[in-house]
């Protein structure tokens, strides 16, 4: 069974860790109000201990970007692996999120 779990941190950081996919998006999404609220101009995503991700969890990154936008914030992910990186590619979407190092 797929699992994913979200920690919170100060400074408007929080870290994925497992699988974002289809089977785990819909809790992630469904406690947003928990971890996505804040007053830091960024909201930072950290992909370092994610294994797997699928277009679910592609278009849930894309959904929180644009929450964020509604508020004048930003999205800032971090970590992400090279599969991450080349869903990102092939689904189009690589110039609509900001990545880091």
């Amino acid at each position: 069974m797929d699992q994913c779990e979200l920690q919170c941190y100060d400074g408007g950081r929080v870290a994925l860790s497992g699988q974002l996919t289809r089977n785990t998006v819909p809790n992630i999404w469904a406690n947003r109000r928990n971890w996505l609220a804040g007053e830091h101009e960024a909201l930072t995503v950290d992909l370092d201990a994610v294994e797997k991700v699928d277009s679910a969890g592609i278009a849930m990154l894309l959904q929180i970007k644009r929450a964020l936008r509604d508020t004048h914030r930003e999205l800032l992910i971090v970590n992400a692996n090279q599969q991450f990186k080349a869903m990102l590619k092939v689904s189009g979407v690589d110039t609509l999120l900001t990545l880091g190092s």
